[in-house]
């Protein structure tokens, strides 16, 4: 090649590199410039009321009265209001009216929800709910964090639903807050911050705009803004260090929307407006001061903390938050009333046309970056099989794997084997749920699946007189697991604990050894006064299918203990946790009572090669382990050439090197020695054989037992019952063998 082609090639490859470099910030511009042509034309069309319109958010329901539905559809025909929110509602049907009213909007609307914790938290009786966000703040990274905000993005998507009022970022340090509570990742402000960052980007990534919430910060307080206008009395300082904090690391971070809350904060506004309807909380403080360039969203404008505590009428109040700074008016109430009040403070120079021009566009622009102006989007939702395509596997798989590492145990005593995890030599075993039969149920048949263990379920309606009843029932029990399943998080409901039921349960504690599964609030623990009386408490945030399942299997060691406590609750600092990370027994994955979960108990014949992997194979494991024959001899007959001749000369090698006696009576021992109560040799030798070890009848359920064993370097509930070595030479020819 000559110096003027090498030349030309240089050049080529760099304009190449250049070009690949820059292609995605041409495709954003072109992206951006798309956008602006969509926004340029519809704000041409719509009029000055239309686009005060655009800015209210108004909720909607299945159950709405005639009268009702007339008024928001007129709203969406007339007014062309900018979109909607659900509330509690029935699924399919609110998705059906959903459908109803998005046919009826000349404008497309913004579908906007409260899904802090899934649609669950507006549809509660058909979606399973994925975790609050305190149980996330268990968690010892973020990681599950994303992928649930990815997945709850997914969720919101599948129902034509482009924002999520989510993550909330108040630092709950307020064990009596009624209003955040467990809906904050905790009290660690690093921790809400990092946690509201993944799960706003999970969301993001799906193709869902988030909003941080509740500015400047809801997490200190004891009244709940839907009824009352909470008061933070801190200095600047504070709010500064604590509240604001997460605030501006999400800001930082991109979020799309900044929710305000109504809050009086005297150190932000001395006039004890309410931050909703601020504009120095709202426009100084978090536009400026803080640099927030996307939607600022009223919290809903019909709550009383606003609504009464401000002291205007209905009509006025999305006024005064307009004039505050809010971009969304969220919920207003007189919704036609409080459009013709903004349009009058238009016409009397209050307010500026550019001002409300910009809002207006801002909202437009997220329509346009959602798709809502593309030729090709239909918000119309297939109700067809809707469930189906919203409760999956793998939303519900992520649910477990968020309850399995957040379960947190707060003390352990296992100096008199009486803690974690649960040994069953020489103890008699019992297991009390109490209250909340449905989850005691599956609690004590996961504990089944480890060893011998006797239920007592008290039911919803049980009484002192029960429990009192219970204890003589089990007076002569070594250990009792005791679950607590009916729980609630709310500390105005007492957490619905009956003080003199748990303090008789707490006074048995201190004669008789009990472990506690708590499946509810650390705060809990403030009304459980004799609790260190427990041997061990695990702690599992509410009372759910995926974290009973978890619970269970920390306490007999089938899961580690790895979860972290996220606040401060009773003497434990947030942070806390008893590590426990040693594998003890089998994991298991499916719920009791699906179809997976059965099949573990469905007996099945083993072939010769598998067969002689239980017995023969695990006995001459252990003779290569004591130097007694070759390890490349045995597996190069086993492994190789598998055939019913080579299984009778690896009998043989025991026989020779007189290692065992009996075969199958050692396999029978070490079957004993794992629990494997359902495996036993079949009666007859089949005919065309040589090989005098009969096939092995067992169970998925007691194969995982082995499985495990031999993944664990030959220990089982904590001792060693197959050597090391042995158990690292079974292992290297598992596959294909069981």
């Amino acid at each position: 090649m000559n110096i003027s082609g090498f030349i030309n090639k240089v050049v080529y490859m760099i304009c190449t590199l250049l070009f690949l470099g820059l292609t995605p910030i041409f495709s954003q511009n072109m992206n951006n410039e798309r956008i602006n042509r969509q926004v340029d034309s519809l704000m041409k069309k719509l009029s000055t009321r239309e686009k005060i319109a655009q800015l209210m958010i108004v909720e909607y329901s299945s159950y709405d009265s005639k009268q009702k539905r007339a008024v928001l559809n007129n709203l969406i025909k007339k007014e062309k209001i900018g979109g909607l929110i659900p509330m509690n509602d029935q699924f399919i049907p609110s998705i059906e009216r959903l459908n109803q009213l998005n046919k009826m909007a000349k404008v497309p609307m913004l579908i906007t929800i409260d899904a802090e914790w899934g649609a669950n938290m507006r549809y509660k009786r058909e979606i399973p709910p994925f975790p609050r966000q305190m149980q996330l703040g268990a968690l010892s990274s973020d990681s599950l964090v994303y992928k649930l905000g990815y997945l709850i993005g997914k969720e919101c998507l599948s129902l034509k639903m482009q924002v999520n009022y989510s993550p909330v970022v108040d630092v709950n340090n307020n064990p009596l807050n009624p209003a955040i509570n467990t809906r904050s990742f905790g009290e660690d402000k690093k921790k809400v911050s990092q946690y509201g960052i993944a799960l706003m980007q999970g969301m993001k990534d799906a193709g869902v705009a988030g909003s941080a919430k509740h500015f400047p910060g809801h997490g200190d307080t004891d009244v709940d803004s839907h009824l009352g206008l909470p008061v933070i009395n801190f200095n600047y300082d504070r709010l500064d260090s604590l509240e604001l904090y997460p605030f501006k690391k999400l800001i930082d971070a991109g979020v799309d929307m900044v929710m305000v809350a109504h809050l009086n904060v005297p150190a932000l506004d001395p006039t004890g407006t309410p931050a909703s309807i601020s504009k120095t909380i709202v426009t100084d403080l978090l536009k400026n001061k803080l640099g927030f360039k996307g939607i600022v969203c009223t919290d809903a404008l019909n709550m009383d903390g606003v609504a009464k505590e401000s002291g205007l009428e209905k009509k006025d109040i999305p006024l005064a938050a307009y004039k505050a700074g809010a971009d969304i008016l969220l919920m207003p109430e007189d919704v036609v009333n409080a459009i013709t009040t903004i349009e009058n403070a238009l016409k009397r120079g209050e307010i500026s046309l550019s001002g409300l021009d910009e809002r207006v566009r801002k909202v437009l622009s997220l329509k346009a970056r959602m798709g809502l102006f593309e030729k090709s989007y239909s918000p119309i939702v297939d109700i067809n099989g809707l469930e189906e395509r919203i409760i999956v596997k793998e939303n519900l798989d992520l649910m477990q794997q968020i309850a399995k590492y957040s379960m947190t145990v707060l003390f352990n005593d296992n100096s008199e084997g009486f803690g974690l995890p649960v040994t069953f030599d020489n103890k008699k075993i019992a297991y009390l749920g109490y209250k909340g039969a449905q989850l005691g149920r599956e609690f004590a048949q996961v504990a089944l699946k480890y060893g011998d263990i006797d239920t007592l379920i008290l039911n919803d309606d049980a009484t002192l007189v029960d429990l009192k009843d219970a204890r003589n029932k089990l007076r002569g029990y070594d250990l009792i697991i005791t679950g607590f399943n009916d729980t609630d998080p709310r500390p105005h409901k007492d957490f619905a604990i009956n003080r003199e039921e748990v303090d008789f349960i707490t006074s048995w504690a201190k004669e008789q050894p009990m472990i506690a599964v708590y499946l509810g609030s650390p705060y809990a623990l403030t009304r459980m006064p004799g609790y260190r009386n427990f041997t061990a408490f695990v702690l599992g945030y509410s009372n759910n299918v995926a974290n009973n399942f978890a619970a269970a299997q920390v306490v007999f060691g089938g899961v580690p203990a790895t979860g972290v406590l996220p606040v401060s609750a009773a003497d434990f600092k947030v942070g806390h946790s008893i590590t426990i990370s040693e594998r003890f027994r089998e994991e298991y994955f499916d719920f009791i009572g699906t179809k997976e979960d059965s099949i573990l108990n469905v007996s099945i014949e083993l072939d010769q090669k598998s067969s002689a992997y239980l017995t023969v194979m695990e006995q001459v494991a252990e003779l290569v382990a004591s130097g007694k024959i070759s390890s490349e001899e045995v597996k190069s007959d086993f492994v190789k050439n598998p055939s019913t001749n080579n299984l009778y000369n690896l009998q043989a090698l025991l026989d020779s090197n007189k290692r065992y006696s009996n075969v199958k009576g050692r396999a029978e021992a070490l079957f004993a020695s794992l629990g494997m109560k359902n495996t036993r040799f079949a009666a007859d030798v089949p005919a065309t054989t040589t090989y005098n070890i009969p096939n092995i009848i067992t169970t998925k359920g007691d194969l995982k037992k082995f499985k495990f064993t031999v993944a664990n370097g030959g220990k089982y509930e904590g001792k060693q019952v197959i050597s090391q070595q042995a158990a690292a030479m079974l292992l290297e020819i598992t596959e294909g063998n069981l």
